[in-house]
């Protein structure tokens, strides 16, 4: 088998490959023959068909079989003798495949690239710390009994943070626009979910009372085909509800199961569930900084073939439609492209460190992540059940339990400084700031 390597980019490669009729001829013949006393056709005893016979009625298909299987096979002997490390589907042209010729195609195909890492010895990681103080236990409480929280119908007119049920019709220059009806339609106001003009023409009125005004949508408004208009609506409230709000009692307690426990209970089971999600939130922070430096360091070529998977799995999970639709790609192309490549390049990165540096993982992380994941659920059994009988889900566990033991191999050699702080400012970062990477 003769191989010859051409370079077509930074990272594309197209091989071309010979191998001899030798390879090819005998295997045919070798099962057309093993296939001739099976063959039955109508003038001749079972067995009886004449080779030549067999040869023309068969021949192509057995040479198409064993052709596809010399491609398969040739292709991966090929790129491990050039030491090639593909990625993706190979796009295979045929340049012969006659029969008495010798078999010659090209594939092309893109390969992982071949980098070192570079700036583990220079980075530096600012750690926040925190705990979790009686106040902010306290603050959690009263997010948890507005997260059951109740409404009770009342006469008077509305005020902020009531409940009104509205029927309300939109026109925008005279049309309907989308979503511009509703009925009985709730909203809580001051929850922002409407702007606070069209809130305000709310406050003081009673169920049954019925309203027009006109308000202007702001610039930024996340309905874009809204965002800076004028609006004329037509409002009745149909009802004026006020939150209640559940005592901090026993009997709220038992709602979360923790009946025998109480309040102290409670607060001892709010508090476990925060630290932990601050250890985690802390670690996260820690871990993109790490991924971020080492990102402005090792500037290196990605393969667009897994750029477009990781594309399309980032769509899938934000929802979009399976379609091979032009505008459809380009779109998810826009919202996904550059996230996807950077998800792509630090996998790269952290998978080189790991063979680098003899990084083997440890199935104990494996364990550990799924029981964590596990735990959220109302059946950890079933769920852990489930992961093990899907191995591309087990598959993902694993990788993210081999990137937090090269984390941890590389916050061995970081310089970390910690930088005091509190539960709120770690958990709840300011508009503006560095986001929190799930």
């Amino acid at each position: 088998m003769q191989v010859s390597v051409e370079k077509l980019g930074d990272l594309e490669r197209r091989i071309t490959v010979q191998v001899p009729a030798e390879q090819i001829d005998p295997e045919v013949q070798n099962r057309l023959k093993s296939l001739s006393p099976r063959v039955k056709l109508h003038g001749f005893r079972p067995g009886k068909v004449p080779f030549k016979m067999v040869k023309q009625i068969y021949g192509p298909q057995v040479r198409d079989e064993v052709v596809s299987e010399v491609l398969r096979n040739s292709y991966q002997d090929a790129v491990t003798q050039e030491k090639l490390r593909p990625v993706g589907v190979p796009r295979i042209e045929p340049k012969s495949i006659r029969e008495g010729e010798d078999l010659e195609y090209s594939a092309t195909f893109e390969i992982l690239p071949e980098f070192e890492v570079t700036g583990t010895d220079v980075l530096k990681v600012e750690r926040p710390t925190a705990e979790v103080t009686e106040a902010d236990i306290d603050a959690m409480l009263e997010t948890l009994r507005k997260q059951r929280i109740t409404w009770n119908s009342v006469e008077r007119p509305a005020q902020w943070e009531d409940r009104v049920m509205l029927n309300f019709e939109g026109k925008l220059d005279g049309q309907d626009f989308p979503n511009n009806k509703g009925e009985n339609t709730p909203l809580v106001l001051g929850s922002g979910n409407m702007p606070r003009d069209f809130e305000e023409h709310l406050i003081g009125l009673q169920a049954g009372a019925q309203t027009e005004f006109e308000i202007t949508f702001p610039e930024n408004y996340r309905g874009e085909h809204l965002a800076g208009k004028t609006v004329h609506f037509s409002v009745k409230v149909t009802a004026v509800e006020e939150p209640y709000l559940p005592e901090l009692n026993e009997e709220f307690a038992a709602t979360f199961d923790l009946k025998e426990d109480g309040i102290d209970g409670l607060r001892q089971a709010v508090r476990e569930n925060m630290e932990r999600e601050l250890g985690e939130t802390i670690k996260t922070i820690v871990k993109r900084q790490l991924m971020e430096s080492l990102l402005a360091t090792n500037d290196i070529p990605v393969p667009q073939a897994m750029v477009k998977g990781q594309i399309e799995h980032m769509a899938k999970q934000a929802g979009f439609p399976d379609t091979d639709d032009e505008k459809a790609a380009t779109l998810k192309s826009e919202l996904f492209a550059k996230e996807a490549r950077r998800r792509i390049a630090l996998g790269l990165i952290l998978s080189r460190l790991a063979e680098a540096n003899h990084i083997e993982l440890d199935e104990a992380r494996v364990r550990s992540h799924l029981a964590a994941i596990a735990s959220t659920y109302q059946e950890p059994e079933a769920v852990v059940q489930w992961y093990e009988k899907n191995p591309p889900a087990i598959e993902n566990i694993r990788t993210l339990a081999l990137e937090d033991q090269v984390v941890d191999w590389l916050l061995e050699r970081t310089e970390v400084t910690d930088k005091p702080s509190s539960f709120d400012e770690i958990m709840k970062p300011k508009a503006g700031s560095t986001t929190v990477e799930e």
